[in-house]
């Protein structure tokens, strides 16, 4: 005779407590043993590179995974390596997403192109165009800044990388910690960028890189179009028939790529999808909080590559050469550098991945390196040695 067994109920708080705090604590602290250890590496010659290898480099850098892409003439050539985070023993896959930081500026910039040949806005529409009332606590500095000074960081705001006080090299109190910001994203997004706006303008020259400006040119689309930027990214993504999430990808779940931090004893540990900074908080969002897999990002940077040969797109061609080419050295979400050959990139970190794009004009081809590693100068000469050994392996068709 077969018993019957019978379970009480769990209560759905305690499911939640169990699933959203003791499992990821737990998957954290049965990694610590295999956490890698992590010392700034130097930058490899190319021939070190060559003998390492893809994999070798990995392990020289103590890199937890990497996906990478080289785009050409011949199509899209992807690659992967490593694990989803330290200790998990579960293999990098194409298909995996990655938090690629401020590689979202260019969307949120293509974003904008879409809403300007909808005559919707003008590159040169003023902030307070949009925004009139926002003058009585505005700068005198920033009345005259337009969407396209936002997008290519040519203006004094306050970068605001940063919600600690910051002080000037004279002692000078530059902004105290920075409020806490309350509603829905967009209220937040709003709230933050009329602080931003208050402050007073840093003493530059030439690109004043930073977070505050493309989360005003944000709130500047968001109400132009009366949608949020969530919508308008999501829309974006249909029309490139490309997905893209939020935040973390381990949000996702947790077979999804982790990001990591560095720890003390020179140790990386894989983040939790439920640990928010300022970096991937949602007000943030129009100026990098994106994540998306590499064959999806190779179509969206492909979009580009054509519309540097006059090929329309999702926008027009010209359209894509201003982005690319607007402004020197730094564009719409893009730098760019005609000393040599002529080519277009970016890094962009959120603390915990490290990711990086490149497209090479002359040669009709990109590179794309994702990483779920910290932004430390290492994984910076990991992502740098492996895009010249992917250049010249994939594009030169030769490593010599």
């Amino acid at each position: 005779m077969a018993l019957k067994h019978t379970f009480p109920k769990i209560p759905m708080r305690t499911m939640l407590i169990i699933f959203g705090v003791i499992i990821p604590w737990y998957i954290l602290t049965s990694c610590q043993s295999s956490v890698n250890e992590y010392e700034t590496r130097p930058a490899l010659s190319f021939s070190q590179v060559k003998e390492f290898g893809l994999a070798g480099c990995l392990d020289y850098y103590a890199v937890p995974g990497c996906a990478w892409a080289v785009i050409d003439d011949q199509g899209v050539t992807t690659g992967t390596l490593g694990e989803t985070f330290i200790g998990s023993g579960n293999p990098i896959k194409a298909t995996h997403r990655f938090q690629i930081g401020s590689l979202g500026k260019s969307y949120t910039s293509l974003m904008a192109a879409q809403c300007v040949e909808a005559g919707l806005i003008n590159w040169d529409t003023k902030i307070l165009t949009v925004f009139p009332t926002w003058q009585e606590h505005m700068h005198s500095a920033y009345k005259d800044i337009t969407l396209a000074d936002l997008l290519s960081h040519n203006h004094s705001l306050q970068p605001l990388n940063a919600h600690q006080t910051q002080i000037d090299e004279a002692g000078n109190l530059i902004y105290e910690d920075i409020p806490n910001f309350y509603g829905s994203d967009s209220e937040r997004r709003r709230d933050f960028s009329k602080y931003a706006l208050s402050l007073v303008p840093v003493e530059t020259e030439g690109v004043n890189y930073g977070n505050a400006g493309y989360i005003i040119a944000g709130c500047m689309l968001e109400e132009v179009t009366g949608k949020t930027w969530e919508i308008l990214a999501q829309e974006l993504a249909s029309d490139l028939e490309i997905e893209i999430g939020f935040e973390r990808p381990n949000r996702i779940g947790p077979s999804q790529p982790w990001g990591h931090r560095l720890i003390t004893n020179k140790r990386l540990q894989p983040v939790a999808a439920s640990e928010r900074e300022i970096y991937n908080d949602p007000l943030s969002s129009p100026a990098g909080n994106i994540n998306v897999n590499i064959l999806d990002f190779s179509k969206y940077v492909r979009q580009f590559m054509n519309g540097l040969h006059t090929v329309d797109g999702i926008v027009k061609a010209e359209t894509f050469k201003y982005l690319l080419m607007g402004r020197n050295p730094y564009a719409m979400g893009w730098y760019n550098d005609f000393t040599t050959d002529s080519i277009f990139y970016h890094y962009g970190s959120e603390g915990t991945f490290y990711c990086h794009m490149m497209i090479f004009a002359n040669l009709n081809a990109a590179i794309i390196i994702f990483t779920n590693a910290n932004n430390e100068d290492t994984t910076v000469n990991f992502i740098n040695d492996i895009r010249n050994y992917l250049k010249y392996t994939y594009i030169y068709g030769s490593d010599s």
